[in-house]
């Protein structure tokens, strides 16, 4: 179901440039952001379709929802202007403060402050994962796969690759709904 829009096109852009311009941890940290600013306009089910969708899709996830959302909400245009509302921030930020980052690194301000951001992208990656968990539908299949899969990847990490497609296998040719 398209949702019906309220705001212009440039809005649309000033949304995800002004997401991305602040938020400070890359996409999983815009994700909140942009389930909270675009909650008139998408449906929380769908909101969590289209971001286990970009989570799929290679690339940056700040990127791959840009996309998604921009062309759920306005089309092919709308993901154009999200795609480059998303990435004109990082990059010009990158090309201004590189430098400035690299010769004062050793100052104790600018530590404490990546020290900070860092407690606070964990919180706002915990939090997305929160979301996500809570809606699943939960069977003992999907449970013993998931301790598994943690188990493999903690102490083999070599081998998870394999483990998954044995998996994703198994699923497909038992027809189950994993």
């Amino acid at each position: 179901m398209k949702p019906k829009t309220s705001f212009k096109l440039f809005e649309f852009f000033f949304i995800f440039f002004t997401t991305s311009l602040f938020t400070l941890g890359g996409g999983y940290a815009m994700v909140p952001v942009f389930q909270k600013r675009f909650s008139k306009y998408i449906e929380e089910e769908e909101f969590i379709k289209i971001l286990s969708v970009a989570q799929s899709m290679p690339g940056p996830i700040a990127v791959n929802i840009a996309i998604m959302l921009g062309e759920f909400i306005y089309g092919f245009w709308g993901a154009l202007l999200a795609v480059l509302g998303v990435i004109i921030p990082p990059i010009g930020a990158i090309v201004l403060f590189g430098s400035f980052v690299n010769k004062y690194s050793d100052n104790v301000y600018l530590s404490g402050f990546f020290k900070g951001v860092y407690g606070a992208i964990i919180g706002l990656i915990f939090g997305v994962f929160y979301a996500i968990v809570k809606r699943q539908k939960w069977k003992l299949l999907k449970s013993i796969i998931l301790i598994i899969s943690v188990i493999v990847a903690i102490f083999f990490k070599n081998f998870i690759v394999f483990i998954f497609l044995i998996l994703v296998i198994w699923c497909y040719n038992t027809k189950r709904n994993c």
